[in-house]
């Protein structure tokens, strides 16, 4: 037991002496934004509200084979 909390205590114990990783100084990777060059963004689609009625649910062969390869459109 002994033995086990030596080899896991031993590398904690030489970590702590090693001096700390200082990364390298850099400069901004991108520039600050400019609210002179900012632009709206354009509008999206139109959006309207189509009243259905609710019916039971159709054959649904129909509507694939319309879609399907081959299919008239």
């Amino acid at each position: 037991m002994m033995r086990l909390s030596i080899v896991a205590l031993l590398p904690l114990a030489l970590g702590g002496c090693v001096q700390p990783f200082e990364p390298p100084a850099v400069s901004a990777l991108t520039e600050p934004a400019n609210p002179e060059t900012a632009r709206f963004a354009p509008a999206g689609p139109g959006v309207t509200y189509t009243s259905r009625a609710i019916e039971a649910p159709g054959d649904w062969r129909g509507l694939n084979d319309a879609q399907g390869p081959g299919a008239s459109r």
